[in-house]
């Protein structure tokens, strides 16, 4: 349990430094995708599958970064 909750911690660090970045992120599914650094984003708005979009990390949901 313990493990866990470090993990968590650990990410929500990562995801915390992110916010106010500019970050290139890989489109997988319309509304999802991944940033160069693996990192998983939620997109604001939908993009096609495969794209590449360029986007500001306006915050997080304790998961993934949510883009503005």
């Amino acid at each position: 349990m313990r493990l866990r909750q470090k993990g968590a911690a650990a990410l929500a660090r990562q995801l915390d430094r992110e916010i106010g970045a500019r970050r290139h992120v890989l489109v997988e599914q319309p509304t999802r995708g991944r940033t160069e650094h693996f990192l998983q984003a939620r997109l604001a708005t939908p993009s096609p599958q495969g794209a590449i979009v360029e986007l500001r990390i306006a915050g997080h949901d304790g998961q993934r970064l949510l883009a503005a």
